[in-house]
Formats: structure tokens, C-alpha cells, sequence
């Protein structure tokens, strides 16, 4: 996946940063009206090795948070991750029960409630991804995940095993004092990561003409330019030609005469 040389230029961030805009904005609306009125921090979008992605998994907790995971069975293939970290699963049960889990963990009465805010994120991400690749994107129920051997165990699969890279999408949105992460995760098998790629160099190429009018227009002027010269270097001779025909009937009139 790595042979990607512009996976990580800024104009690729760019493109899922806006996907990712164009999304929570979406949500925005959704999720206020199930736990009012919220505000939500612009979306982080980052491609990190395998490695950090576990790290990064594990130091949010696992456990005593919320982790679901889903099959992609249309358009692309891999595994998608929405995580709720500990303390952000915390404040989301109290926002949507009024009860405090404590430190004994959450309860599926909890979990479930938490699910109704996760179906909302994840349906907005299989949304902007079905937009990427221009075709319809669909997940598999989710799967718990209470270990991070759950995880790997995912990861183990022939279609994952290679897998070097993974897509991170981070947000925060806020409920008067109470601040709530959540990250989705999008672990592409090989075929899907080229095929994303591919269809947003596809864009690129699509625009690329129109994103510098300046450059097709200066051609066009330097072209104005040398026709212009043109017709002033053919006026003079065009000049002598046109007396040069006028002046003969004069000069017969006055040898007639």
C-alpha cells in the first residue's frame, strides 16, 4: 500500500478533512436532537502504520470502553472500528440515561443507548466513503470487541494480515462541559486501499484542467498577440496592393485622353 506516493500529501488529507466536514454536519443535526444541543470540533484525519493504530487502540481502553466492529461487505473490503473512549463512553451514558456508570463498567443497557450515537457516525463515514469510490457502501452487524486480542484476531484474517496501514478519523464534540471523543477506523485490505486511491486520483486528473484558468488563458493571449502582429506585418502590403489597383483606371484615363 505504501507504493501510494501521494497517500499522505496534504491534498489527500485535504480531500478526507472535507469528506469528514461535510459528514459531521450532517450528524451535527442528528445527534442534537438526540442529546441537544452540541457543538463538535472539526474532524482530525490521519493514515497511521498498523502498529500505532493497536497502540493508539489500547491506550483509549478497551474494556471499559466501547469498541464495535463492522465488515465491509459492499463496495470496498476490509474492517471499520468505531471507538468510544473510556471516559468518553462514561459521559454519553450519563447524557442519555442521567446515570453515571462508575467505575463498574457499562452495562448493555449503556452499550445500547452508546450504539444509537455510534449507528449515527457510522452512517454518516459508509455515506462520505460511498460518495469517494461512487458506488454504495455497506457494513455487517456489529461485533463487540472487549479485548484487544478481539481486534487482532480480526486483523489475523487473510485479507488483513498484510495490511500495513490504517485510516484514522478523530472528532470531539461537546455537551456544555462534558467533551466526547470518537474514532472510526477504516482498516482497508490491500485491493480496497488501491482502489480508493484510484478513484480519488481519478478526481484529480478530472479537475486538474480547470484548476488554473490563469494557465489556459495566457496561451490563449500570446496567441491574440501573434495575430495581431501578423495582421499589422500584412497591412502595409495589403495597403500597396489596394492603390496599386485603384490607381490603373486613373493612369488609362489619362493616356486615353
Amino acid at each position: 500500500m505504501s507504493g501510494h506516493k501521494n497517500w499522505f500529501s496534504e491534498w489527500y488529507q485535504d480531500i478526507f478533512r472535507e469528506a469528514s466536514n461535510i459528514a459531521m454536519s450532517h450528524a451535527l443535526t442528528a445527534l442534537s436532537n438526540m442529546i441537544g444541543e452540541i457543538e463538535m470540533e472539526p474532524p482530525t484525519v490521519s493514515v497511521i502504520p498498523r502498529a500505532k493504530f493497536l497502540h493508539e487502540l489500547a491506550s483509549k481502553g478497551i474494556k471499559n470502553s466501547f469498541v464495535v466492529m463492522f465488515d465491509i461487505t459492499e463496495g470496498l473490503s476490509g474492517l471499520t472500528i468505531l471507538q468510544f473512549p473510556k471516559e468518553s463512553a462514561k459521559a454519553l451514558v450519563t447524557t442519555l440515561l442521567g446515570m453515571d456508570p462508575g467505575d463498574e463498567g457499562i452495562d448493555e443497557m449503556g452499550r445500547s443507548a452508546i450504539m444509537e450515537i455510534g449507528n449515527i457516525l457510522i452512517s454518516v463515514y459508509t455515506d462520505i466513503l460511498a460518495k469517494l469510490i461512487e458506488e454504495p457502501v455497506s457494513l455487517s452487524p456489529p461485533k463487540p470487541a472487549e479485548s484487544l486480542y478481539d481486534v487482532e484476531k480480526e486483523l489475523s484474517r487473510p485479507d488483513l494480515r498484510d495490511v500495513t496501514e490504517v485510516i484514522m478519523f478523530k472528532t470531539r464534540f461537546y455537551q456544555k462541559d462534558t467533551g466526547i471523543e470518537s474514532l472510526f477506523y477504516l482498516v482497508p485490505t490491500k485491493d480496497a486501499f488501491d482502489k480508493l486511491v484510484g478513484k480519488l486520483e481519478a478526481q484529480v486528473k478530472d479537475v486538474e484542467p480547470e484548476i488554473p484558468p490563469e494557465e489556459t488563458i495566457e496561451p490563449g493571449e500570446e496567441v491574440k498577440e501573434s495575430r495581431v502582429e501578423e495582421i499589422t506585418e500584412k497591412a502595409p502590403e495589403e495597403a500597396q496592393e489596394s492603390p496599386t489597383e485603384g490607381s490603373k483606371p486613373a493612369i488609362n484615363e489619362k493616356t486615353e485622353g
